[in-house]
Order: C-alpha cells, then structure tokens, then sequence
C-alpha cells in the first residue's frame, strides 16, 4: 500500500474490511489482479493491481478524483487478514503445454452443433400453431364514437387438424406467457407457446405486439389499455402500430378488420383528397347554394383517419382542424344544402371555399363562373398628417374596381359582373392598422401623431412591414420628416496634435452646429437622431454603426467637444486597430508615423551613441530603438526581458543617447533592490564612461548632499526613496528607472506612493517579471510609469485579458533566451523526488492529519480569516520535507532530501562542476553548510544581511573559479546577480511563486554562459511539495494570459480549493 494515502482513508477502509464489507475476492494470475465487490452506498467493483505498480482501479467519485480510495483500500486489508498479500506472481504457461485444435476437429463441432439445432426445430414442426390476427374499431365511450380506438385480437389453433381456431381470452396473459416460454390453459385446452411454435412470420408479428404491451404495462393506468371498458382480449394500438400492423397483414393477405360488424380484407392508406365535393349553384338572381356530398365515412379522431370502403384518409394537422369543423357545423343543419345570400357571397369565396378545398373537391358551376370577376388585390394606403393626427386611407383595388375606406374614392360595380373580394388579406391589413393602434373611422384609419421613438419606429419597423402586404405613399408633409433615399454619410478625420489625439467627426447635409448633438446620440447608442428641423437621422444604417462601434470602443478615454473626440496619445494603436477596417477614415502624416513606430519600433531612426564601449546584439539593439521610440513620444515602457539578456545594458544606451543629444539637462534617477547599486554603478563605468553617476547612500545629511551633485544619473535603492520622499519630491528628473520594477508591484505600500510623488519626464520599468501573482501587479507598474494609462483598479479587474493584451503591446518588450540567443548553451531542468526518511515520515504524517483536522470543516470566510496560520501550517510541513530540524532542535534524524542534495554536490564536484544552491530557509542553508564542510567542500554563503561591498566580492570570486558551491537565500541573492561560473543550479525548496525560482535560475543561465546548465528542482514524494509543483504549472501562465501567449486563460490563486488538493482533503 502506498504510504501517501492519508491516514484517515487507511482507517476507513480498515473499518469495511472489519465490517465486512468485502463480499467476494477473486484472482486472476495470468493477469496479475484481484478482483473484488465491496458493499458502500452501492455495489463497488474493485480491481486490485498485483504489481509492483498498485495501480488500482475503484467506480466511486473519490477515486476518480485521487486515485485511490477507502474500497481499495479495505481490499488490500481484507487479503492480509486472510494471510494473503496482494502480489501475485505471473502464471506462466509453458508453449508445450497447450495443443490447439486441428481444423478437424473444429468443422467437425461447428457443423455438429448446427445438426442439433435443426433436428430440435424440426421436432417441433409438426406441432406448429395457428393464428388469426383481427383488427376491430371499438368504442370504449359509447356517446363520443370519434373517439374509437382499433383494438387487435388473436384466434389460435392447431395447424394440420380440424380443430376451429379459438379466441385469445386475455392477450396479456397471453403475451406474458409467450415471453416465458410457457403452456397458454384455456379452457378446456392448453397450448405450449415458444417461437419454434409458430412460423416466422407470426414470431414477427408476436415479437412487435410483445414490444407494445410491455410499454403499455409501463404507462398503466394512464395508458390507453385503461381508457373507458375495453375487453381484456383486446390490445389497443396507436397510430403507428396500428398502421404497421394493418399494411402488414393486407401484404400477407391475412387482414380481418372489423367495424361496425361489417369486415374488410384489404384497406390502402391514402394522404389525398377526401372523397368530399363541394358544389356551388345559383339560386334565383342573387344568391347561391353550397351543397356537401360525401359517402359514408367513420372518424377516427386519436388516429386522425377517415375510413372510407376500402381506403384510409391519413389527415394532416391542417386538414383535421377544417375536418371537425364541418363535422360541428354539419351535425347542426338537417340538410346538407347551405344557403348564401347575395351579401354573403364574399364570405363563400374568400374563408370557405379555400378551406374547403384541403380537405374535398370543391365545383362551381359555369354559370357562375362566368359571372364572378376574380383578380388580385392590390391594396394602396396613403399617409397625411391631419393637423395632430396621422390618417391612413386604404384602397382595396381589383382590377378597375376599387372599394376604399372613403366612400368618395370608391367605384361601383358592373351589373354583369361580380368581384369576388379577398376578404382574408383586407382583414390582415386591418389587423396590421389596429396592432399599430390605429382606429377606423368614418374615411380612414387614424391615430394620434408619433413623436420621439414612436416616430422612428414608424417609419423603421411599421412602414416596412406595411409594405409587404401593400403599397405605401407618404404625403410631402410625411416624407419630409424621414427621406430613405437621403444618404448621411460620416466622416472620421484622425490627428496627432500633442499629448492627445483628435478625432474630428463630421456629416455630409449636416449644419456643423448639430454634430455634437448627433455624437452625443452614438455615444449613447441611441438608433435615431431627431434633429432641429425635426427631420429623423437613421443611426442604425451601416455607416453610424460602424461609427458608433469605434466610439463604444473607446468611449471610456475620450472626450467630446463640438464635433471633435479626443483621446491621450498612449492608446493610438487601440484606435488605430478600431478604424482599421472602417471606410470614410482620414489619418494625418504624423498619426501615420506614430503608428508605423509603435508597430515596428525597430525601424525607428535613430544611431547608437558614439561614446557607448560595447557591442550590441541585434536584440539589444531593437531594445536601445523601442526605448528611444517611446521617449520620443513621450511614453514610458516596460523592458521586460528575460533575465541575464541585457536589460542593464539597453538602458545606459539609451541614457547616454540622450545626454550625446542635450536631452540629458536634468539627472536621471534609477531607483534599484540595494543589492545591485553597485553593479549599475560598475556597468554604467564600464559601457558609459562618459556617464557620470552617483550612489545616493550613507546618513541623511549625506544623502541630501548627494542629491544635489552635477551628475548625469543618481542611483537610489526602493528603501531609501521611501525614506526620503520629502527629499526626492523637491527634484525633477530627465528620466525615472525602476529597476526590478516588481517592488512597486502593490500600490498600496509605502514605497509606492512614496516614488509615485517622484517628478520626471518619463518613467521606464526593467523587470523580467512584470506580472507574479495577479494581473493587479501589470495595473501598479503603469501606474507609476504611465499614469492614467489602465482605467481605476475597480475597472480595471474587470476588462477582459484579450483587451488588457491589446492595449500594453506597444509598451511592453519581452523577448525570451530562447528566442534570441541561439548560441546560449541549453538549461536543462530535472524534477529530482526523494524519500522522507521513517523519522521524517512518522512526523510529517503527525504534522499533516493535525492541519487535515484544522482545515477539513472550514468554509471558506473561516478559510479567509485564518489564512496566515494555515500559511504557517503549511510552511510547517515544508520544513519538515526540507529537514525537521528547522524547528524541531532536538530532532537527532536524517533528512532524505538533505542525503540527496549532498550526493548531487559530491557527484558534481567530482565532475568539475560548479554549484549555485538556492533555499528560502536560512537554517537550512546553515545545515547544509555545516554538512559541506564535513565533506571538505569549500562554500560562499550569501544571506540576506550580506553587505553589498561583500556580496560582489563573493560573486566575482566564484566566478573567478573559487570555492564549488555558492549557498544563496533565495530572496536575498534570486536577482541582479551575475553567476555564470556556475554550471548547476540546486532548488532545494520550492518558492509558491514559479518566477521567483526562474529569477534564481536566471543568475546562472544568462548572457555570458558558455556552458549547459542543469537544473535540479528538489521535492519530497508523497508531499505537499507536489501539489506546489502542480499550483506551479498554473502560475507559469501568468505571462501567456497578456504579455506574450495568443492562449489567454483567467489566473489564479491559492484558494481553498487549492488547500484542499494540497492537504489531500477531497473536493
């Protein structure tokens, strides 16, 4: 059994194998696994590996989740208390052994088993059995006979006898029995039902009907079996099983359909007309006669059928509706003949007959043909405006013939012909007029004048559909207000005219007075505009909307003023990706080129200062262009290379390009961790000498001297520019440098609103980590070097990352080792496990079910509220990997991961190899340290309290070839260093926070290296340290999601969720 599984999923699977709960154990030894039942909330199935492997299989959700689980568990445990334990050796069959059949042999027991099979049927033959199938319409409610349902029965019999076929009694018990297998008892008879009983055809037939009653055995008693009385000989069929079964038996020619007591043999489903007519003749002078014929027909209203002499009339949902409706209207006349007078004549025509005609053959006599004038409406509404009115005259037009809502437009009718109005579509329009909350009148249709919406939407939407049934003219009055011919056509004109761009917006027709009005509109997303005159601007055409897409856009930076947008310089690639694709755009020559530099900042055209003493790499050269770029427009950035790429470098180029110009009039400040002052100040001497630079250290009042040396650059560290804020307040600087710019990463610190007061031209940020934890880490950064550029923090955390990617590309450069330096040696990166040792374990297990038992019942507000001794728990258990002596003193145990390390040293110093090991724990660098020297391994041992002077003595030693190994804390020494002496690189601990270890990995794995460099991430099996390995991967696409990744994906936290993983707890 694995020793990871936590304990308290060991004693619960103890307790079902004392229980037990494990019913039944099998092995299987050719396939080394046990096979096992174990007795939870249901049946598991368990398989239990019998190799080295243990890789178990259980159903249950819990395992799924973690790969193991209480049910494994307790198998393992019940084969112990039987004196078994789980390893089964592989059976092994010997080739010699086995002798498989001959050919022979497997004809011979194929085609005897086939012999047997037929020699049983045909035994059976002679005893084969008769059936009638018969179909009948019964009527389960006498007083409703259109609801009759078409019940089927059997008649059985002997086949070869005289013996009359008898009827099946109860087709239930009948049916059941043939699904058993059984004898059928009737009465005075008995019959053994199998399939071999009956031929082919009728097993069919029975295997169908048997499907049926046990669905209907299903919906009992709501079924229709139980609806009204109906015989238990019956089985009541549906529509479609009733269809089958009738089609099926008139193609074996065995149909018996009974209804009304008279039988028919054959009946063919028809989809066509009814055999219904319709005739209409002329009675007297002026009115006409609708005579119904039909034969004699039964309904069937659940199947919708008709059943005629030999036919059945299948009936669409069209056809049934008008069915029963003459069915109604029939039952109240006594005769089938219905006279239409003179005024009724239009009702025949227009809504009966075209009824009529889906469900019968409808006649007219020539007669009357000839008399009746049938031509298309074509219906004309004239729109006028009657002082606060909006009137609508409709004209129905047949032909010459016109009958209008105003009796004076209305012509009369020829005495030799008759028009047969369409009453159907003049009812639709009226219809249309009312839902549009028009009234009839005396001469037209009227309403109160719409204004506003009401307004707009007449001529957008009731105009329009208004016009599918009919032509439309508007009076001049009416047309004025809203002209669909009349093209607005907006233009866009986009200028670089200092810190801001303008966007200038104009529209053809339109007097310039009203344009602000109109943006206002698209800003409000508004889909019309009224403008003074009254006349309706249509905002929804493609071209405002187009418009008013690019003003949502950028809605949020812009501002509004007679016509004019305006919006800072820093988001020109947001709108020049906006009007891309937009028609009617102007772009001035200047907005051209700050584009054209923002998109390729390596064309930008600038030469690299004389007085520079180094030789730049193409990469550090685009660096040196983007950063020049950016001051030339007055940006700031951030250069966020990855480390040992010369990020240093870039920017002393750029500071002495800028003093060679005479931009240099007032110092710049670079503000870096107090570990590298020097090194900046060593760097500049080196590849700027012309540079003069100044470290701004010592007492107050010598800091305050400093401060005011004729110097082209002061360094300061993040401590003391929070120290003497006042101080630094009184300047302004050419330039502000972060360095390691993560230090400002939280706004709410002191040191960070302590540099935000700092005054400079442009500020400009190195950092190979620009984004640790969350994204609020990108917001502080561009805060203090662009302020204004990200929307309030509460807003901010709102926008999407694809929008957040968008906006810094310009003001982010990132370019990885891998990328750019080809010729750097590879890093290769090993995840190295170890063993607790049994000391380790008995206390780490200790340790670990007390925080399960802490942490197991919180939610999650308790979860929040104690997140800093469940912090301290946790960082309690990594101690413990690590060594337990870190806070156990009297702890006399080995370590596993200790013995690992040491062994990983001694083999790399014998092989020349030179080590830098990185721990966050101080009293373990202590240990190994003390360990080293046990060894005769010399170290140089870097802590946090290292003074600076000290501290480049130590690296510059190493790297001169003293000394094998390099102890460094990890958030003391994991930046700005330069250890490329060093060819291995030891995690001892894991850091929550991947960019940490690759900041530390960085130190030896840069610029300068020409060796490979190896990686060992050191962690306990079986531990917490996994988990943090898993969290790890996640929090390595904190970069991808905005800086360099097409794959945005949201980030994340340690979250109960996390704890809960990590602590093995389950979901």
């Amino acid at each position: 059994m694995k020793w990871s599984i936590p304990e308290k999923i060991v004693e619960e699977g103890r307790e079902y194998a004392k229980a037990g709960r494990v019913v039944s154990i099998s092995k299987n030894e050719e396939q080394q696994v046990w096979y096992a039942e174990v007795l939870g909330e249901e049946v598991f199935h368990i398989e239990l590996d019998g190799t080295a492997k243990e890789e178990d299989v259980c159903q249950c959700i819990y395992w799924q989740q973690h790969g193991f689980c209480k049910h494994t568990v307790s198998v393992e445990l019940a084969l112990r208390d039987q004196g078994q334990n789980r390893y089964i050796k592989k059976k092994v069959v010997a080739k010699d052994q086995y002798q498989a059949p001959s050919q022979a042999l497997i004809f011979s027991r194929s085609f005897a088993r086939l012999q047997e099979d037929t020699i049983s049927k045909d035994l059976l033959v002679g005893d084969r059995l008769v059936l009638e199938w018969h179909l009948e319409v019964v009527e389960p409610l006498s007083y409703h006979p259109e609801q009759s349902l078409i019940g089927l029965y059997l008649k059985i019999g002997r086949r070869g006898t005289r013996e009359r076929t008898y009827i099946v009694r109860n087709i239930g018990e009948f049916l059941d029995c043939y699904l058993a297998n059984g004898v059928y008892q009737m009465t005075d008879r008995s019959f053994t039902i199998t399939d071999n009983s009956f031929s082919d055809r009728n097993v069919k037939l029975l295997n169908q009907l048997l499907a049926i009653h046990q669905n209907m055995s299903l919906l009992a008693p709501n079924g229709v079996q139980q609806q009204g009385k109906i015989n238990k000989r019956f089985l009541i069929l549906d529509q479609k099983d009733a269809k089958y079964f009738i089609e099926t038996l008139v193609d074996e020619q065995r149909l018996h359909f009974e209804m009304d007591k008279e039988k028919k043999e054959t009946l063919i489903f028809k989809e066509t007309t009814l055999p219904i007519s319709f005739n209409v003749t002329p009675v007297g002078i002026k009115d006409y006669k609708l005579t119904i014929r039909q034969p004699e027909l039964v309904y069937l209203a659940n199947y919708s059928w008709i059943i005629g002499a030999h036919s059945i009339y299948e009936l669409n949902k069209h056809q049934v509706e008008r069915y029963e409706l003459l069915r109604q209207l029939l039952k109240r006349t006594t005769t089938p003949e219905i006279l239409f007078t003179d005024q009724m004549v239009g009702q025949l025509f227009s809504y009966i007959l075209p009824n009529l005609r889906s469900i019968g053959i409808v006649n007219v006599s020539e007669t009357l043909s000839a008399e009746l004038l049938r031509v298309p409406l074509e219906a004309k509404l004239y729109v006028i405006r009657d002082d606060t009115q909006l009137a609508i005259r409709v004209d129905y037009c047949y032909g010459d013939y016109v009958f209008s809502t105003d009796p004076k437009a209305t012509t009369s009718q020829s005495k030799k012909a008759r028009v047969i109005r369409d009453q159907v579509q003049e009812l639709q329009i009226e219809k249309i007029l009312e839902h549009f909350h028009f009234v009839k009148r005396q001469t037209a249709f009227y309403r109160k004048f719409p204004e506003g919406e009401e307004l707009y939407l007449f001529f957008k939407e009731e105009v329009p559909l208004l016009k599918q049934y009919t032509e439309v003219t508007l009076s001049n009055e009416v047309a004025e207000i809203y002209d669909e011919e009349e093209h607005y056509e907006p233009k866009l004109s986009i200028l670089d005219e200092g810190s801001w761009l303008d966007i200038q917006f104009d529209i053809t027709a339109i007097d310039d007075t009203e344009v602000n009005d109109v943006l206002v509109s698209l800003m409000k997303q508004e889909e019309y505009h009224q403008l003074n005159n009254g006349q309706l601007l249509m905002l929804d055409s493609p071209e405002f909307k187009e418009v008013s897409l690019a003003i949502q856009q950028l809605r949020k930076d812009i501002k509004i003023n007679k016509g004019q947008l305006s919006i800072p310089k820093h988001r020109s690639l947001m709108v020049e990706h906006v009007i891309h694709n937009m028609d009617n755009v102007e772009t001035s020559a200047n907005f051209d080129n700050l584009i054209s530099d923002l998109s390729q900042p390596e064309a930008f055209p600038v030469e690299e200062p004389k007085g520079l003493h180094a030789e730049l790499r193409e990469y550090q050269r685009v660096g040196f262009k983007w950063l020049k770029m950016l001051s030339h427009y007055n940006f700031g950035g951030v250069l966020a290379d990855d480390m040992g790429l010369g990020k240093t470098l870039q920017m002393i180029t750029y500071l002495l390009s800028e003093k060679e110009e005479g931009k240099l009039k007032e110092p710049a400040l670079i503000i870096a961790p107090a570990s590298l002052l020097y090194n900046w100040q060593i760097e500049i001497n080196k590849f700027a000498p012309s540079l003069t630079s100044r470290i701004i250290s010592g007492t107050k009042e010598e800091r305050t001297e400093q401060l005011k040396d004729d110097v082209d650059i002061l360094i300061t560290s993040y401590t003391t520019a929070r120290q003497d804020e006042d101080l630094y307040r009184q300047y302004h600087f050419s330039s502000i440098v972060l360095d390691e710019a993560q230090m400002v990463k939280n706004a709410a610190t002191k040191t960070f609103q302590a540099i935000e007061g700092i005054k400079a031209n442009r500020h400009f940020a190195l950092s190979g980590t620009p984004v640790e934890n969350r994204l609020d880490d990108l917001w502080s950064i561009f805060q203090m070097i662009m302020p204004g550029f990200f929307p309030p923090l509460r807003r901010y955390r709102k926008l999407p990352t694809e929008t957040i990617a968008l906006m810094i590309q310009p003001f982010i450069l990132r370019r990885d080792k891998k990328t750019v330096l080809k010729d750097l040696p590879d890093k290769i990166e090993t995840d190295l496990y170890s063993d607790l040792t049994e000391e380790q374990k008995t206390i780490y297990l200790a340790y670990l079910k007390q925080m399960q038992e802490q942490v197991v019942s919180m939610d999650d507000g308790t979860f929040n509220r104690n997140k800093l001794s469940i912090l301290a728990g946790l960082t309690r258990l990594r101690q413990i990997c690590c060594h337990p002596n870190l806070f156990l003193s009297d702890y006399e145990g080995e370590s596993g991961k200790m013995n690992q390390a040491l062994d990983i040293i001694k083999s790399a110093k014998t092989n020349g190899r030179k080590i830098l090991l990185f721990s966050q724990f101080t009293s373990m660098l202590t240990i190994l340290e003390d360990a080293l020297a046990k060894e005769d391994i010399e170290t140089f041992y870097l802590r946090g309290n290292t003074p600076i002077e000290k501290r480049q003595e130590m690296v510059e030693r190493f790297n001169r070839g003293e000394k094998d190994v390099f102890l460094i804390s990890l958030k003391a020494g994991g930046t700005g260093l330069n250890l490329t002496g060093a060819d291995t690189v030891i995690l001892y601990d894991l850091w929550w926070n991947p960019a940490v270890e690759d900041q530390a990995t960085g130190r030896a794995h840069r610029m300068g290296q020409t060796k490979k460099v190896e990686v060992f991430r050191l962690m306990a099996e079986g531990t917490i340290e996994e988990k943090m390995n898993l969290l790890q991967h996640n929090k390595k696409e904190l970069f991808s999601q905005v800086i360099d990744s097409e794959d945005i994906r949201p980030l994340s936290q340690l979250s109960m969720t996390d704890l809960r993983m990590i602590l093995d707890l389950g979901e």
